[in-house]
């Protein structure tokens, strides 16, 4: 079988891999659509050695094989996500079961819950508790965005916002407009994206989004967001382009006591003053992964039409179409999410 793995800078091969087996609490699931993810592209650019049980994280498909000890059967349609804490590690042992490390590892690719690979293949073998059912009224390509929809989910519900709180989105990739979707979905009052590509802005608009800005074209960022929302600040700027420069920008946009919450992941070290987020008291929200029960308000979400999926979706490839999907997305932001179809 072969599996679609980054194995260098700016190389994305076709591997040739075992075909996936069912095993002892371990389901075969068949692939229909798995997304690419920001992070697949971070390492194909930097060439930085990748978890292969990571590349391709975002996916869903039918079970086409169940070991014994699980819940799932063949025929079930589910997609990739989190296990229940395991109650035996030591944060679990501390009542803290919401970071659960053997959980959080399975997630990252690392331990007993990883696969041998990620969802770039016509199949996978996967611990059967990291699987959950899909509804029947969410489409194989919304359900192949549901881990990222469930990454949204997780980083709005810790800020704690509040009905009718201002929101500064940074960053208008996948994450950056399903976390504006779902913090409107929340309760947030006024939304302000900030983004400089043209459609990213356009289409963020149309998910929900009131006032738009280019930063490219605007001198005055935090003018521009205080124009709207009052000269306070923001109540909750949520940085998700995973860019240094905006994570030391986030606390200019937000008022005194107001939450920055960091979503995207940097890949280079960020400098900032200290002194400006003592002097605001700001709050800080950090949010990698999700949890569980995530999951289920996210399959919510999407099946009501409350996140939509489908305007994110915009382009569909194979997997001899894989290596010119990636050196496509590390350089035409147009494009938003490109979901791999292994059947094609």
């Amino acid at each position: 079988m072969q599996v679609g793995l980054v194995t260098g800078k700016e190389e994305l091969s076709l591997v040739e891999m075992p075909d996936p087996e069912p095993a002892p609490g371990k389901a075969v699931v068949d692939v229909a659509f798995c997304g690419i993810c920001g992070t697949d592209i971070h390492a194909f650019q930097s060439g930085e050695p990748y978890n292969p049980a990571i590349c391709g994280h975002e996916w869903a498909g039918n079970v086409s094989a169940a070991g014994p000890e699980v819940a799932v059967k063949e025929g079930d349609r589910v997609a990739i996500g989190m296990a229940t804490a395991c109650g035996q590690c030591a944060t679990c042992q501390r009542g803290d079961p919401s970071h659960c490390e053997t959980a959080f590892m399975g997630m990252i690719g690392v331990g007993p819950l990883a696969a041998p690979h990620g969802g770039f293949a016509s199949a996978i073998a996967i611990d059967a508790s990291r699987l959950y059912p899909v509804d029947v009224d969410i489409s194989d390509e919304a359900a192949a965005i549901l881990e990222p929809v469930t990454i949204a989910v997780h980083a709005v519900r810790r800020t704690g916002i509040r009905l009718g709180d201002s929101v500064v989105v940074l960053g208008a990739g996948p994450i950056g407009l399903l976390v504006l979707q779902c913090a409107r979905a929340a309760g947030a009052g006024v939304c302000i994206l900030v983004e400089p590509q043209d459609a990213r802005r356009e289409l963020g608009a149309s998910l929900g989004a009131e006032h738009t800005v280019n930063p490219t074209e605007t001198p005055d960022i935090a003018g521009a967001i205080n124009a709207i929302v009052g000269n306070a600040g923001a109540d909750i700027v949520f940085e998700c382009a995973g860019i240094s420069k905006t994570v030391e920008q986030a606390p200019a946009y937000v008022r005194r006591g107001g939450t920055v919450a960091l979503v995207g992941v940097p890949t280079a070290p960020s400098q900032f003053m200290a002194a400006e987020w003592l002097f605001k008291e700001l709050r800080v929200s950090t949010a990698l992964g999700y949890l569980r029960d995530d999951f289920e308000v996210s399959k919510g979400l999407v099946a009501d039409g409350r996140v939509q999926c489908a305007p994110l979706h915009t382009a569909t490839v194979g997997l001899d179409g894989l290596a010119g999907a990636f050196a496509d997305l590390a350089v035409a932001p147009e494009q938003v999410k490109v979901l791999v179809d292994p059947r094609i």
